[in-house]
């Protein structure tokens, strides 16, 4: 009873349900199965609860009055009724429960992600652009504190953390290029050519066809769990729309794997951020802790473009949900 209560607890808290609701389930949660399992444990015939009197098996009582009767040369007394019916009852029903729980839950599973993918939703408009008079200001930056930005279902400062120090553990030394740790402090705090930097709005915008600017993750010396791009934390970036865009992403950090993508999804971000770029191109690629020669980097190159507002974050579990995001707006 204890292991599928504490089964159920599992899939309905840290699971979320296995995100039936949101149809990117990619494979049954075993919590739910471990349930089902119990449920045909407690029904199956030979199942007796700890502390329980009641069994198939004769009661101690019985053995004894049998006992008894042999000494003393009487006929042993007659075992008690019974309830032959009342454990297939039980198995029935258990089969039933399951039955049932296994048809609601693909059932809901089908339904989000025909949701999911419906044509309505893949017709959607892209995000308006913002407006000229009132730029959009970058992410916040709650350090390693989860409620930053805001939660949306499951989240761990620690789990990430974790997750993150693991593969940069993995991925060490393995990223294209290096760049020192004095350039790296350099090049965060360098202003683009061709954009013009307004701090008082945290916002780097571009108007030429052309763009190139340099992004570095947790820059030495910086706040944890950020970005940083011409001296500024998770800026803003404003781009024109079709514009040739080369970005150079660099890991500054030491002991922890980062990311650089776009995505059309807006704050608060759920845990989990495995998805494509809204935007061909626009992904840099893990990069693991730094190599003896220097801080892993990469180069990627894309078209801006429909305009819109997007984000750009860390994939990596957790850390956009930690405030690893910023506005990356096409116009």
């Amino acid at each position: 009873m204890a292991g599928l209560v504490l089964a159920l607890a599992a899939w309905i808290i840290p699971q979320d349900f296995g995100e039936i609701r949101a149809g990117q389930a990619t494979d049954p949660d075993s919590a739910p199965l471990i349930a089902l399992m119990a449920i045909a444990l407690i029904a199956s015939p030979g199942f007796v609860f700890s502390g329980s009197s009641t069994s198939n098996c004769e009661p101690a009582v019985m053995t004894d009055l049998n006992n008894s009767a042999k000494d003393r040369g009487l006929p042993a007394p007659p075992p008690p009724p019974r309830r032959a019916g009342t454990p297939r009852i039980h198995a029935r029903a258990a089969l039933v429960t399951a039955v049932i729980a296994v048809l609601a839950a693909g059932g809901g599973y089908a339904i989000a992600r025909g949701t999911a993918s419906s044509p309505a939703a893949a017709a959607s408009p892209p995000p308006a652009a913002a407006s000229p008079a009132a730029p959009a200001t970058g992410g916040s930056n709650p350090g390693t504190s989860m409620g930053g930005d805001g939660n949306s279902g499951f989240s761990s400062s620690s789990l990430a953390q974790s997750i993150g120090r693991q593969v940069g553990t993995a991925m060490a030394g393995l990223a294209p290029q290096t760049v020192s740790l004095a350039q790296t402090v350099k090049l965060s705090d360098q202003v683009p050519a061709g954009a013009s930097v307004d701090r008082a709005s945290n916002t780097i915008t571009f108007t030429a066809s052309s763009v190139s600017f340099t992004v570095v993750a947790v820059p030495p010396g910086g706040p944890d769990m950020t970005f940083r791009a011409a001296g500024l934390t998770d800026p803003a970036i404003v781009v024109p729309q079709n514009a040739q865009v080369m970005v150079q992403f660099i890991n500054g950090d030491n002991d922890e794997a980062h990311a650089w993508m776009i995505v059309d999804e807006q704050p608060p971000f759920s845990f989990y951020q495995g998805k494509t770029p809204a935007i061909s191109g626009a992904f840099s690629g893990l990069i693991g802790d730094p190599a003896a020669n220097g801080q892993g980097a990469s180069n990627l190159t894309f078209q801006a473009g429909p305009a819109g507002t997007y984000q750009y974050i860390c994939p990596m579990p957790g850390h956009a949900q930690m405030g690893m995001h910023g506005a990356f707006i096409v116009r």
